[in-house]
């Protein structure tokens, strides 16, 4: 039997034994001078009450996996007030109000299915009483144990309504203490490396300024003068990071072509890829399409997608980039034909410092980092199965108007 909505965390727990404990201390006293009550079997019948509620409550804390227990405690719980119903007056003993305590454990204790079988066990015992008792039945009897069922009944669904409303929220605070410490983690790491990437800009500025006079060099080859040219993309690119993280300003966002923009990121990575052993295969429409993007962040996007990829694939393998419109989305997916992405990773994917390459040094802001770039683009990054058979990551971005002025 699965129990969903059970209270797990020991202060509910807590709670109950301390309640039942005031109330059952407080009946035995208010109930001592009733001549109805029979002597000494009331008080030993109390004991076993307060021994089955408190079990009922150890049972929960010992394995709250494993609702049966606690269940046939408080069961037993209804039997022994049934037996002290019958020592105290039958059908008109006052103590019938006992059977509240079984059913305010369920409620705090277990899930609705228990809580509504323990509460139908409560009203069935007590209505026993009315019914072994042949004087009971009659028009004023009918009465009263309607009023009685009434109330146990009305009891049950108001205690579970209040201790569900307390379960969900406990668990919004635990959720939103869990998002607190992730953000604590996250300026940690922010903090530590706003340091490194200050040390970047100088040693950036030098490669981006010899790659810049080196490649106009009349000297050089064709071949030594377009891999000046990738040097200095890719210091331009690096720099460019390095720039806004520092400054912490946004690029304006422009009109660029989509395909342009995927082309940009692939040049930045193709080479390191292949020799790798991944290649990396296009899949563009012939005519443009065209999106809003700011500085180099979509390619910064791209190129982490892709070098997941690559990871993914050891052995070497193919990711490919594809480009589709779709009504006013542009859609673009990294397609890989490695193991695929694990089930069990996927939905903390994208949550800060969930990573599936730690041995690999991966602290998991990476794809946290990407799809917040997507959502400032006005888009969303999602991550699932490529027919291909390896993992599939969709970029989907709103397109823009015509083409860049």
């Amino acid at each position: 039997m699965e129990l969903k909505n059970l209270v797990s965390d020991r202060s509910a727990s807590g709670r109950c034994e301390s309640a039942i404990g005031v109330a059952l201390a407080s009946l035995a006293f208010l109930s001592k001078g009733n001549p109805q009550l029979v002597l000494p079997d009331c008080l030993w019948l109390f004991l076993l009450l307060l021994v089955t509620s408190l079990a009922a409550s150890l049972a929960v804390r010992l394995r709250s996996d494993l609702p049966l227990p606690p269940a046939l405690a408080l069961v037993a719980s209804f039997v022994v007030v049934a037996a002290i119903q019958a020592r105290s007056g039958g059908a008109e003993s006052d103590l019938w109000v006992l059977y509240l305590l079984p059913i305010f454990s369920a409620a705090i204790l277990l899930s609705g299915r228990e809580t509504a079988w323990i509460s139908a066990g409560a009203v069935l015992a007590n209505a026993a009483g009315y019914f072994s008792d042949d004087g009971a039945v009659g028009p004023a009897g009918t009465f009263a144990l309607t009023l009685k069922t009434s109330v146990l009944l009305g009891s049950a669904a108001a205690t579970w309504a209040l201790a569900k409303s307390e379960r969900e929220a406990s668990a919004k605070a635990a959720r939103q203490r869990g998002e607190i410490e992730r953000l604590e983690e996250v300026a940690v790491v922010a903090a530590g490396g706003a340091g490194v990437v200050h040390d970047l800009g100088a040693p950036l500025s030098v490669i981006l300024g010899y790659a810049s006079i080196r490649r106009e060099d009349p000297e050089l080859t064709q071949a030594a003068r377009a891999d000046m040219a990738r040097i200095e993309r890719s210091a331009r690119y690096c720099h460019d990071l390095v720039l806004r993280l520092m400054t912490g300003r946004d690029h304006a966002m422009a009109t660029r072509s989509a395909s342009e923009v995927i082309e940009s990121a692939l040049s930045l990575c193709e080479d390191p890829l292949r020799e790798r052993k991944v290649q990396i295969t296009r899949e563009y429409p012939t005519d443009a399409h065209f999106i809003r993007a700011a500085g180099h962040e979509l390619e910064r996007v791209l190129v982490n997608l892709a070098g997941n990829a690559a990871k993914a694939m050891p052995k070497g393998g193919r990711i490919t980039v594809s480009l589709v419109a779709a009504g006013p989305r542009v859609v673009v997916a990294v397609d890989d034909d490695g193991p695929g992405l694990p089930p069990e990773l996927l939905p903390s994917l994208f949550t800060p410092f969930a990573t599936g390459n730690a041995k690999e040094g991966g602290v998991g802001l990476g794809l946290y980092s990407c799809r917040e770039i997507a959502r400032r683009h006005g888009g969303e990054l999602t991550a699932g199965r490529s027919p291909r058979g390896g993992a599939r990551f969709e970029m989907v971005l709103p397109s823009a108007e015509g083409a860049p002025i």
